[in-house]
């Protein structure tokens, strides 16, 4: 990171874990800030899951640090730092953090969320952020919270609403769909035996929750999306517990063994059931296919 020590930047600071609408208003500003000053817009996160570090009820990630650098990207952002989540970078202390980040870049100014907290114990605040900012002779911006429902929106309340299968809400505080990704793998293949083949990936176990059942949604495959009929989590009419993810992909016959897919969630359609029959599943299967077919939901 060295070379970086002479580049003129404004960075943007937070964990952004899911990367909703508050999170892009945050790195937003930092990008035309950055862009009216002839600067670099600059993100400062974690790589990793972070909340585990701290331990918790609920320290799991919505996005994995793959998927969050991919749409931090694609909100005009041209570098990211990803800080290790180790003891010793988190026992940095308040000023010793800030003086690492002056030690990288040649930072004109800060932008942040209102609550943002960070060193050693989290004892530094947006107090000591600008007192330390107007001492270097930088600036601090300060973004205030997105709220929906007079609620503010935040990483917490979304992984409830995933636990509900409200993916709809979901999407309208991300402000995007809902999305995994990973690599198809070669399952059992009994979706193929019973008409609708089925691409199948793994969850992390550190992921949050979204609520068990069956979805309408899409897959992008090499730049292409189709629409898909997705089951999210356990197959009891198979006596298989695992949660996994597969979706059937409506006009689409080719293999995707091996390849990296993207699922969005668009739309909860039923719970899970257990079936007596394969041939209950499959009568069932027809009618949710033909519920997305015709409606987009």
């Amino acid at each position: 990171m060295l070379d970086n020590v002479y580049k003129p930047v404004v960075i943007a600071l937070g964990y952004f874990d899911s990367v909703h609408k508050g999170h892009q208003k945050v790195i937003k500003t930092a990008v035309k800030i950055a862009t009216d000053l002839g600067v670099t817009p600059v993100v400062f996160t974690f790589d990793g899951n972070l909340r585990k570090a701290f331990g918790g009820s609920n320290a799991k990630y919505v996005f994995n640090t793959s998927e969050r650098s991919s749409l931090i990207n694609g909100l005009g952002v041209k570098e990211i730092f990803f800080a290790p989540v180790s003891d010793e970078f988190l026992g940095m202390d308040r000023a010793a953090f800030l003086d690492y980040l002056n030690s990288l870049y040649n930072i004109k100014g800060y932008v942040s969320g209102s609550d943002y907290s960070f060193g050693k114990g989290g004892t530094g605040d947006i107090e000591y952020l600008n007192a330390y900012a107007k001492n270097k002779g930088q600036f601090l911006t300060v973004v205030d919270a997105v709220s929906l429902d007079d609620k503010v929106i935040s990483t917490t309340r979304i992984k409830e609403l995933m636990s509900n299968g409200d993916i709809k809400k979901v999407t309208t505080l991300l402000g995007f769909n809902y999305f995994v990704t990973g690599e198809v793998y070669a399952d059992r293949q009994k979706g193929k035996e019973l008409g609708f083949p089925t691409a199948n990936i793994k969850l992390d176990v550190e992921r949050a929750n979204l609520k068990n059942g069956v979805y309408s949604g899409v897959v992008k495959v090499d730049d292409k999306e189709y629409k898909a009929l997705i089951n999210y989590g356990n197959r009891p009419t198979f006596d298989l517990d695992e949660v996994i993810v597969e979706a059937h992909l409506l006009d689409f016959n080719d293999n995707l063994y091996g390849k990296e897919i993207k699922i969005e969630f668009k739309s909860f359609i039923r719970d899970i059931i257990k079936f007596n029959t394969p041939d209950e599943l499959r009568d069932r299967i027809k009618l949710d296919l033909a519920k997305i077919k015709g409606d987009d939901v």
